[in-house]
């Protein structure tokens, strides 16, 4: 029996086709971490205990989950496939399935960080990005609100920043247009 391929996970109803990045969620378990226990130091060190335990429960109580939702979220897949549809996620409470006949393409790009001093005569650092292209016919597709670290839905074109998922590379973006091809053939067969 072959091992199976690491880069296609498969789950009872969704292919994974594109993880999340757990790097980032990682860090910011670790600040978290950092922050609580920094608090812990001072709530033992501080002579008026009535004060330090309750923002010390408060902070144990508010940080802890929503670190922890956050962390789960960055590290969910940003594309999948799930029957005749791609789960596209670019926010972390939000999923749109996009029928794949809207699905026209992969391809790799990159954008252009932000100056830290807002001066635009500099050369900036390029973050690479991997692109989906839906159909101009699928108005309805054309634009989502999304979380603008992880990406950008405008104007047709979902782009994963590469930050925030699995690392991209041009062979990334063939296999999911072979994915892409495959899907949309598997799709169009009439079923018994």
């Amino acid at each position: 029996m072959a091992a199976p391929d690491p880069k296609k996970i498969t789950t009872a109803d969704e292919e994974v086709w594109l993880r999340g990045n757990a790097r980032p969620a990682s860090l910011l378990v670790a600040v978290a971490a950092c922050a609580g226990t920094a608090l812990s130091v001072l709530a033992c060190l501080s002579a008026t205990a009535a004060v330090a335990r309750p923002i010390l429960l408060g902070y144990g109580l508010v940080a802890g989950p929503v670190v922890a939702g956050l962390a789960f979220a960055a590290t969910r897949p940003r594309l999948c496939r799930r029957g005749d549809a791609l789960r596209v996620r670019l926010a972390p409470l939000t999923a749109h399935d996009v029928p794949l006949e809207f699905v026209e393409c992969f391809f790799m790009g990159s954008h252009a960080l932000p100056d830290p001093q807002g001066r635009d005569d500099v050369p900036t650092q390029r973050v690479g990005t991997l692109v989906m292209r839906i159909a101009e016919r699928a108005v309805a597709w054309q634009s989502r609100p999304t979380l603008p670290a992880w990406g950008t839905w405008a104007d047709g074109a979902v782009v994963f920043d590469g930050r925030w998922c699995e690392p991209l590379s041009v062979d990334l973006a063939r296999r999911l247009s072979g994915l892409l091809v495959a899907a949309k053939r598997d799709a169009a067969e009439p079923t018994a």
